[in-house]
């Protein structure tokens, strides 16, 4: 009887030894056959570049998604350093706001926002159009989202008594925004600026082009660090006029519960892009700095 189990013991040894490779082998084929009848997956988009439709003053290649709407209220106050009209008597610039902007973003498609906006600074009336070209793919296939933007201000204000920014009462913007998100916590922004003025002080530019970047990088799970600049390609005044300063914003941004709270300092005068790359006045190393912050609620206007 040991025999017989002994025997039928080493039959299903070698049994074992001999049809496992063959059995792996006939399983490798098999799944050589499926990937090969299996369509490769379509490439993804790129999501969440950036939080917002802007980073801290220039935008970025974020749009309101489609049937959404954006109600959208951007807040600058004054500056906070003594050297610039700041300190502890106005509350270091809290008591007074140098650019309040009210408006509605609507997202026509996914790709398609059109916004129309008011500002305090100069009583500018705003209508804007932002489209996304070229979307990022997680494969790098397009390795860059390109999207257009562009608007058109009206300035109520009778530009002959505004000191130092021009008589314009129109401008025009446009941009080609090019952004990448390298990682899950690094993403840049470089966009090319053209701005156009219809009437200016004699020796001033119609027509001025600027550059313009920024990144957003995350150093935990649900903060951030923003960073944006601008550079406008433009001839300076005559001194002792005052000099035009590059704009320069910093902030944090914190994630809490589905909602985004953004803290920002800047030098720019202006909230508006038409504004504050031709017309910054203000100096960090003077005190010419400005806290902001942007709140914005999202109303769905039917079923996508």
């Amino acid at each position: 009887m040991r025999k017989k189990i002994r025997n039928a013991f080493l039959f299903c040894l070698v049994q074992t030894l001999f049809s496992t490779p063959l059995l792996f082998a006939q399983q490798d084929d098999l799944l050589k056959k499926l990937e090969a009848e299996t369509p490769p997956a379509p490439p993804q988009k790129m999501i969440a570049t950036f939080k917002g439709e802007k980073i801290i003053n220039i935008e970025t290649n974020e749009t309101v998604k489609r049937k959404n709407l954006n109600f959208r209220v951007n807040h600058q106050f004054g500056n906070i350093g003594k050297e610039s009209g700041g300190g502890y008597h106005n509350l270091y610039g809290l008591d007074q706001s140098n650019d309040i902007e009210i408006g509605f973003l609507y997202g026509f498609t996914d790709r398609l926002m059109a916004g129309i906006s008011r500002t305090k600074r100069r009583e500018n009336l705003v209508g804007e159009v932002k489209f996304r070209l070229l979307e990022q793919t997680t494969d790098n296939k397009i390795p860059l989202a390109i999207t257009f933007f562009a608007d058109m201000t009206y300035s109520m204000v009778d530009a002959s008594l505004v000191e130092n920014t021009g008589k314009y009462r129109v401008t025009y913007l446009d941009e080609l925004i090019l952004a990448r998100k390298f990682s899950s916590r690094l993403s840049v922004v470089l966009t090319p600026v053209y701005i156009h003025r219809n009437v200016v002080f004699a020796g001033d530019q119609n027509d001025v082009f600027a550059i313009s970047g920024g990144f957003r990088m995350k150093f935990t799970q649900s903060a951030s660090f923003i960073l944006d600049y601008s550079h406008a390609f433009r001839t300076q005044p005559a001194k002792p006029s005052p000099q035009f300063i590059d704009p320069l914003g910093v902030g944090v941004e914190v994630e809490t519960g589905g909602h985004v709270f953004t803290m920002m300092f800047s030098n720019a005068n202006g909230i508006l892009e038409n504004d504050h790359i031709i017309n910054t006045l203000d100096e960090w190393s003077k005190g010419g700095v400005k806290f902001s912050f942007i709140i914005s609620r999202i109303f769905k206007m039917g079923k996508k």
